[in-house]
């Protein structure tokens, strides 16, 4: 009876062991199917985030061009408005120089007619009157 009985430890520890080997097993399994699904689950989310960056360069470029376009039209409109400056500076300049002539003339006109008149009053030779002339002349030449 100890053969039988030995047979049968030996079958019940190798059972036993088998048991345990089954639940490593088992255990490992269950194991790599939670990191299976974690990694799934990551690289889900990489590809997500893959296409979402993907998008957000597309988005960036259009952006960009957008920008690109406006910068020209934005360039185009400040020089187009320099020039209207300059040509409106330029207008008021010539109409600010006729003004300044027009008082300058009725001033010397009005110098010109007093002294006109004293040269009557005093019948001054024609060459000083030349001279006074002149002088008139130069000095609205230098205004």
């Amino acid at each position: 009876m100890d053969e039988p009985r030995g047979n049968w430890q030996a079958a019940q520890e190798a059972a036993a062991r088998a048991e345990n080997q089954l639940s490593l097993v088992l255990q490992r399994l269950e194991d790599n199917a939670d990191q299976r699904s974690s990694d799934e689950a990551a690289l889900q989310a990489a590809v997500d985030q893959q296409a979402e960056l993907k998008r957000a360069i597309k988005t960036s470029a259009e952006q960009r061009e957008t920008l690109r376009k406006a910068r020209g039209k934005a360039q185009r409109e400040a020089e187009e408005a320099r020039k209207r400056a300059e040509a409106a500076e330029a207008t008021y300049d010539q109409a600010l120089l006729v003004e300044v002539l027009a008082a300058q003339k009725i001033k010397d006109l009005s110098v010109s007619d007093a002294q006109a008149e004293a040269v009557d009053d005093d019948a001054m030779a024609p060459s000083t009157a030349q001279t006074t002339a002149a002088a008139v002349t130069a000095r609205n030449a230098g205004a």
